[in-house]
């Protein structure tokens, strides 16, 4: 007879189980109304996702004290406003729900950079050709300034059916572009990415020319001589430091997911007695049709 023998060790848990704090999440801008996300954190006991709060008070103010606003609630953990964030102004969210500590946080939506021009080009990789969107600006100078790229395209999508019938598809979707700018933080040379974010460390003060490679292939598919290009907008976003540091810390932790042996990243928070981001930025969309 063959025995099995086994036996169980009770490790006694000896932490302190943390109390759920209020998450606020909003990272607003100059070109659309107030919304914010409101949920609550987990214990280290606890397992599953975070779940939305659906009975706070969600306030926004000036920093000098003036209402803007109380957002109404919208279901799935959102709260809402009417009203545009205003270049330049810093601004609060005060968040109270039953049973939880009040927070809030602050920031500011960063003046408006100067833009002087948005075009696309092509250029020659090897024997591809590849459609380049070029922005340049006048980086103020004297300041810590931070940027955020995004490019979205709307495209007709042709191909022939079993039948023999041209037939086509009309997409709109942010695409891809190729990071080859040295002021790119967070990316390898050359790393393909749908959003690029950068600080003028190495151009404070100087116009700056950014080229942003789009990638040719759409929608898992063909290259761009099956595709005819209905418009291209380029997103231009002065960001500040409190965003800048969301968005780079968030990106690393998008990184090291998967990666057993990589270092733990706290994604940045400035939600005074909880967590969350509340960051502001200024954004613009040049169409290039």
């Amino acid at each position: 007879l063959l025995f099995t023998l086994g036996c169980r060790k009770e490790i006694p848990f000896n932490s302190e189980v943390t109390t759920p704090k209020l998450v606020v999440n909003s990272l607003f801008a100059s070109d659309s109304s107030w919304a914010v996300h409101v949920s609550k954190s987990l214990s280290v006991i606890d397992q599953g996702n975070l779940d939305d709060i659906e009975n706070a008070t969600v306030v926004i103010s000036t920093a000098a004290g003036d209402l803007v606003e109380t957002l109404a609630y919208n279901g799935n953990g959102n709260y809402i406003g009417t009203q545009i964030p205003q270049e330049g102004q810093n601004y609060r969210v005060d968040v109270a729900a039953p049973n939880y500590t009040a927070v809030y946080g602050e920031d500011v939506v960063p003046d408006v950079v100067n833009v002087q021009s948005v075009d696309t080009m092509t250029t020659v990789n090897g024997e591809e050709e590849i459609l380049v969107a070029q922005i340049t600006f006048k980086d103020p100078e004297g300041i810590n300034n931070y940027y955020r790229f995004s490019v979205e395209m709307g495209y007709w999508n042709y191909w022939f059916d079993g039948a023999g019938i041209l037939d086509s598809n009309y997409y709109e979707e942010m695409v891809w572009m190729q990071l080859n700018d040295p002021s790119f933080e967070g990316t390898d040379n050359n790393t393909w990415s749908d959003i690029g974010i950068m600080s003028d460390l190495l151009f404070d003060g100087q116009t700056k020319t950014v080229d942003l490679p789009i990638s040719m292939w759409l929608n898992g598919g063909l290259p761009f001589h099956n595709y005819r290009i209905e418009f291209i907008d380029v997103y231009f976003s002065n960001v500040s430091e409190t965003t800048h540091f969301f968005n780079r810390s968030f990106q690393l932790y998008q990184q090291t997911q998967g990666n057993p042996f990589a270092q733990p990243v706290q994604v940045y928070s400035n939600i005074t007695n909880g967590f969350g981001v509340f960051g502001g930025s200024d954004t613009e969309v040049y169409r290039i049709n």
